[in-house]
């Protein structure tokens, strides 16, 4: 009777564990975002002054622009690329246009505030 109880309570115990991801939300990425995935890389100097000559995408929909900028980005239904930047406690929305090339190795990137076109590549 006590062996019976304790397998029991091992099943219970995996059940519950089984169950416990059930409710979480799916982060996955969409598979425009999924296309940002990765580092870029720039010559451009406007684009390396003012985003940094690497770009880096992550899976965790954070991204890097330069040492100093960090945050997260999204792509909205308009395909535009937004990243949310929190820096000196301050949080700030940018809004990108944006278009790749037909092999998805490199990327245009329009700064919808300034209208300055930056141009990188896949690294």
């Amino acid at each position: 009777m006590k062996k019976q109880s304790v397998i029991i309570g091992i099943v219970i115990v995996l059940v519950s564990v089984a169950l416990s991801g059930c409710n979480e939300v799916d982060q996955s990425l969409n598979l425009e975002e999924q296309k940002f995935i990765g580092t870029w890389v720039t010559d451009d100097e406007n684009a390396r002054e003012d985003l940094g000559e690497r770009i880096i995408f992550r899976l965790d929909r954070t991204v890097t622009f330069r040492a100093d900028f960090a945050g997260t980005f999204e792509v909205d239904a308009g395909n535009y690329l937004i990243v949310h930047i929190t820096q000196d406690g301050n949080k700030t929305q940018h809004l990108f246009d944006y278009g790749f090339s037909d092999d998805l190795n490199s990327v245009r990137i329009l700064y919808q505030n300034t209208g300055r076109l930056y141009l990188y590549r896949k690294e």
